[in-house]
């Protein structure tokens, strides 16, 4: 059984958000990190940090971006690469997009 972290939305969680268990992709750790602030706070923290993969290497083609977008969660990515999405598509072409970032101001939620 897979589970998904309620803070960075990652799907492929092998086990339940609990128990001090770390999310290998937004580093919370579950009744540690989340009983001082809200999945919402941690997931912006996250964000702002450049929604970095925390633990080892990420899974192949793993991207934030689309993590958070296809958990219904657009609201937190950057307008530039949505916008970059939609040219995309428009114009038929695939784009890989590799975005990492400390300026917090690039990752702000509008």
């Amino acid at each position: 059984m897979k589970f998904r972290c309620p803070v960075c939305m990652f799907p492929d969680l092998p086990y339940a958000p609990a128990d001090y268990h770390i999310c290998p992709c937004c580093s919370t750790e579950f009744g540690n990190d989340d009983a001082h602030f809200s999945h919402f706070q941690l997931r912006e923290m996250w964000i702002g940090g450049g929604a970095q993969w925390f633990f080892g290497n990420p899974p192949a083609h793993w991207n934030a971006w689309m993590q958070l977008i296809n958990a219904g969660l657009e609201m937190y990515v950057p307008k530039f690469y949505t916008d970059l999405q939609t040219q995309s598509r428009t114009v038929g072409q695939p784009t890989e997009i590799r975005y990492r970032t400390e300026d917090p101001e690039l990752c702000a939620v509008a």
